[in-house]
């Protein structure tokens, strides 16, 4: 592994990103701050882009430049980025004027930010070595590490390296850039925290990383090898849309739709894209619409123990501008008798339509409960595959709410009472800082388990196990074979050593269209054991590549060679023909 100066880490997440780095002569971590951010780490991962895709704002300072009256008609607002990957959406459209980019381009322009923001703090950090440490002509002095979840699929880890090699990340051959899980850097990050009992680590442990937009879960072990202490998977990582944006979704679909109408919530969200591009003139609606998000927000954040009798006032004074002819008052009182609940209307301004409405925190309790029970069961699931898991560890911006980790804490308890609950210091920040710890030693990883059982499509040789499936096929030059075979790199829920990868051969075979010489390799995925069809129910192909060599470097029986690098936490797949020099890697398909 080459060795670099700086260690620099990009937290990139659904709701907030942010980064920090490290000098690798003395390891110290510095953790930045942005503009408008009165903590440091990380700030809103939102971005405002011009016509010519240029960075206007981004973070927040965009809610600063909208309720300002500063955005142009020219100008385009782009969020929740992150979870349109999670959801397998590659396009997204601007929240103001519904311009559509591909979602690999705005990432690019939010890293491009985001890594001349780390240079310019890395620059005022290194005192007087400017010479020394000219970053942004030399990146290779820098290993960036970026964050991704442990549940994401390969083709959004790729459109992640794209993006990274778009921005200027990416550079010697891949050397320079690592991805590192999410749930695996917060395992960094708690085995380093000093007020944490070491000794915790020496039995399974559960890293519970519960952000805005998903859930992520991994079981890892401490072991000694030779002396030196490294990191082993459990179990495969386990997770989904359980972050604490659900909340918010909820919200608005079981409380706000149900209080003012489908209609009602569609026709604010049109009008506040509509008031921004006439912002100075709506000005006062867009303060209206900024104030009913934060105070969601709040009332989700300021939950505990103390407030579940109490309740919260929520301006909707947007729905009240939005719906003059619509009767609110009416409606609450009737919803009152129908569910016996005590909602309120209080005027808070001069205007006439300056109304908040008072909820009962009881409506966030039953919220949080929905996904808090969800991650519960994940986490029951893999205490009861793995034996002695000891302790859970919270990080995540979902876990600043301890009120939430106490709903989690109880339902765990209910089965398995010896299990420790730790929260462990800025657990906002635990996955960031992690991830420089990561960077700084990556061989640290013992061995992950492989979510998937990997393989591509291939001629083998036929087996009486073949019939039930198989489309027999004979060969002059092979005898019978599965037409239809899938070739088994590896299984799901193996073992991956650090940095491994696995070879196997195929024959150099002639294109009778163009006669050319090479091969086609399609590579698959399964989420069963044992697979022995690419056309099995399950079966998901996730890219392909041709590898074509000059008939004059070829020879008769000679084979090419087909490798994965599995031991990262990318997978990257290539194609080797020895004589000729001749390699090509895949690129996945999205």
């Amino acid at each position: 592994m080459d060795k670099k100066e700086i260690i620099a880490a990009i937290d990139f997440g659904s709701a907030r990103a942010g980064y920090c780095f490290a000098f690798t002569n003395d390891e110290t971590i510095n953790l930045c701050s942005f503009k408008c951010e009165k903590y440091k780490g990380k700030t809103l991962n939102k971005v405002i882009l011009n016509d010519l895709n240029e960075v206007i704002s981004y973070g927040r300072s965009v809610d600063d430049y909208l309720e300002g009256g500063n955005l142009k008609p020219n100008e385009h607002i782009y969020e929740r980025i992150k979870m349109n990957l999670y959801n397998n959406i590659y396009k997204i459209q601007s929240s103001n004027t519904l311009k559509t980019l591909d979602i690999i381009d705005v990432i690019t322009k939010i890293l491009e930010y985001l890594k001349k923001h780390a240079i310019e703090k890395i620059m005022e950090t290194s005192k007087g070595m400017e010479e020394k440490y000219d970053y942004d002509k030399e990146t290779s002095k820098i290993r960036w590490v970026l964050t991704v979840p442990a549940i994401w699929d390969e083709k959004i880890k790729y459109i992640m390296m794209k993006a990274s090699e778009k921005a200027g990340l990416l550079k010697d051959a891949h050397r320079n850039l690592f991805f590192a899980l999410e749930p695996e850097s917060a395992s960094y990050y708690c085995l380093k925290n000093a007020s944490i009992n070491q000794e915790i680590f020496d039995q399974p442990y559960i890293v519970c990383d519960l952000g805005a937009g998903t859930g992520d879960i991994i079981c890892h072990q401490r072991v000694v090898i030779d002396g030196i202490e490294k990191i082993q998977e459990k179990c495969t990582p386990k997770g989904g849309a359980l972050g604490s944006d659900e909340i918010n979704k909820k919200f608005e679909n079981q409380v706000l739709k149900l209080l003012f109408g489908e209609d009602s919530l569609v026709q604010i969200h049109e009008k506040f894209s509509e008031s921004l591009k006439n912002n100075r003139k709506m000005k006062n609606y867009v303060k209206r619409y900024i104030n009913l998000k934060n105070d969601i927000n709040k009332f989700k954040e300021e939950i505990d123990e103390n407030r579940l009798e109490k309740t919260k006032n929520i301006d909707c004074s947007i729905f009240f501008k939005n719906n003059p002819n619509l009767d609110i008052t009416s409606l609450v009182n009737e919803y009152n008798k129908k569910c016996n609940e005590e909602w309120k209307i209080n005027e808070y301004g001069e205007d006439e339509d300056d109304r908040s409405i008072e909820f009962p925190y009881k409506i966030i309790y039953d919220m949080t409960k929905e996904i808090t029970d969800k991650v519960s069961e994940i986490l029951k699931q893999i205490i009861s595959e793995v034996p002695n898991v000891s302790t859970i560890f919270y990080v995540g911006g979902f876990c600043n709410s301890k009120f939430a980790v106490n709903m989690i804490r109880e339902n765990i308890n209910s089965s398995y009472k010896n299990i420790k609950h730790i929260i462990p210091t800025d657990p906002d920040n635990a996955v960031l800082v992690g991830a420089v710890l990561y960077g700084l030693s990556p061989e640290r990883i013992k061995s992950r388990k492989s979510k998937y059982t990997l393989g591509m499509h291939a001629y083998v040789a036929w087996e009486d196990k073949f019939e039930d499936g198989g489309i027999k096929q004979y060969s002059e030059e092979y005898g019978w074979v599965c037409q239809n075979g899938f070739y088994n790199f590896i299984s799901i829920n193996d073992d991956i050593p650090y940095d491994n990868c696995l070879t196997r051969p195929l024959k150099v075979v002639k294109n009778e269209d163009d006669g050319s010489y090479g091969g086609h390799v399609i590579i698959y995925k399964s989420l069963k054991t044992n697979t022995y069809f690419i056309d099995e129910e399950g079966v998901e192909k996730i890219g392909s590549f041709c590898l074509r060599i000059p008939p004059e470097k070829v020879q008769k029986g000679e084979v090419f060679l087909v490798t994965m690098e599995m031991g990262g936490t990318f997978l990257n797949v290539s194609a080797y023909h020895k004589e000729s020099n001749t390699r090509v890697h895949m690129e996945f398909k999205y």
